[in-house]
């Protein structure tokens, strides 16, 4: 493993959102600081060149592609290194990246990470010395052995993904049983097996060679359990730990003692990591279905879903100390607009404004109907910097929508309030929703079509 002390801080964007999950996982096991940009135009909205160290762009992901990227970065900060991605069907867009300035390019499915984190390191050490050219190594049997597990996760269903993680495990280590288990309120659940013929059969065996005690271990432990068996083979096991819970475990029988090198045992550690990041993908796709419920005049979400998932991710950035923040947006005279024009064209104005929300932020971004005549959006891992461009760009769009009806014309303005966390005084969601609100009205004050930043 690489390691860099200081931390290099990478800004990072890809079209595969799954990808880039993964990806930031990977280089912060190998010492580096990832921030995940949604797109190229978040990306960009981001960089500042004392922030960021190195920035990685796909070539193509949505609205900006790498090349557009790299020459934004070298007009805004010439010595920034750019590293681009790309698939084998765009590997002379990446060549010609390298002509015009990219340090380095690399090819996907990339899942042995050690090659980036070199390049990175280097781009870092040599900012201001000419571009190299890195091209991606064969793939190893680890890599060969991740691919499948990686494209998984956004195409397929859980248990398709930790079947495929309990096959790869097994052959690591030459198991004839690989189980991964599932963590629930009483203890584990057999999920997905390897070597048996179904999760029954894979469950009873379990339960005869494997201890409780050592089932029930693998809850609180942190690291890889051995315990031995009634013919001399051992089990080994390893917890799937995902922000510092176990969400499930991984269990591979028979072994023999002293048959497991070093390399697969840091092999098998990475397969146990990704299949935690899979079940925490599952997890929240699951709540997401669960809480997301739309209002049915605006399409957006309704406000004590709303509510909710902003509360979740405010914890998130308070937990992993990342900026997060708030607007809320009032549509100016809607209650005169509704008596003079009637609901029905007050409904037409609620739509066109929560549409012009959902289009200027990004997909990871909440949007919700607040009150009656306003709009709540949370912008996630968004400093004030970076508000106050969407907030501009929200005041600007909604005032150039137009409306007619028999009374005539109708140009819709907007109030709006942003405030950013972390601030003084400001320890939940409530907090920072109400700030934002108090912002709003300040706006509302000073007039139509205002923002004011707290």
């Amino acid at each position: 493993m690489d390691t860099v002390n200081p931390k290099i801080r990478v800004l990072f964007a890809d079209a595969d959102n799954a990808f880039g999950v993964f990806a930031r996982y990977s280089l912060e096991q190998l010492g580096h600081e990832v921030t995940l940009a949604n797109d190229g135009a978040d990306l960009l909205a981001r960089f500042l060149p004392e922030r960021y160290d190195v920035v990685i762009a796909g070539i193509a992901p949505p609205f900006l592609d790498g090349l557009e990227i790299l020459h934004a970065i070298k007009q805004r900060s010439p010595t920034t290194p750019v590293i681009l991605l790309c698939d084998d069907e765009c590997t002379s867009s990446a060549e010609q990246g390298i002509q015009e300035g990219a340090f380095a390019y690399f090819e996907k499915p990339l899942n042995d990470f050690a090659a980036l984190s070199h390049a990175i390191i280097h781009a870092h050490t040599h900012r201001a010395q000419p571009p190299v050219y890195a091209p991606t190594p064969a793939p190893d049997a680890l890599t060969q052995l991740l691919i499948p597990l990686v494209e998984s996760v956004s195409a397929q269903p859980l248990n398709v993904t930790l079947e495929a993680l309990a096959a790869a495990s097994a052959r690591v280590c030459h198991a004839s049983n690989a189980i991964v288990l599932l963590a629930h309120s009483s203890g584990f659940q057999v999920f997905s097996t390897f070597g048996a013929p179904n999760v029954e059969s894979a469950r009873r065996d379990l339960m005869e060679r494997v201890s409780d005690t050592f089932r029930a271990r693998l809850l609180i432990e942190t690291s890889a359990l051995l315990e031995s068996l009634d013919d001399a083979s051992y089990a080994l096991g390893i917890p799937l730990r995902s922000n510092e819970q176990c969400v499930g475990a991984l269990i591979l029988y028979p072994l023999q003692r002293d048959a497991l090198e070093p390399t697969q045992m840091a092999q098998l550690e990475l397969l146990a990591a990704h299949g935690a990041l899979a079940i925490e993908f599952a997890r929240v796709r699951e709540e997401n279905l669960r809480l997301i419920s739309t209002d049915p005049t605006t399409g957006v979400l309704k406000r004590e879903p709303f509510l909710e998932m902003a509360d979740r991710e405010f914890r998130r950035s308070w937990r992993y100390n990342q900026p997060i923040t708030a607007i809320v947006i009032d549509i100016d005279d809607l209650a005169s607009i509704n008596l003079k024009h009637g609901h029905s064209v007050g409904n037409q104005v609620l739509r066109a404004v929560a549409q012009v929300c959902m289009n200027v932020v990004r997909s990871i971004d909440l949007v919700g109907r607040y009150e009656s005549d306003a709009f709540a959006i949370l912008l996630l891992m968004t400093e004030s910097d970076g508000a106050r461009s969407v907030a501009e760009r929200l005041r600007v769009e909604i005032n150039a929508l137009r409306f007619s009806d028999t009374i005539g014309a109708l140009q819709i303005t907007a109030s709006l309030g942003v405030c950013s966390y972390p601030r003084n005084g400001c320890t939940s969601i409530f907090d920072l929703l109400a700030m934002a609100q108090e912002a709003q009205r300040a706006a509302h004050f000073r007039g139509t079509n205002q923002i004011v930043y707290c």
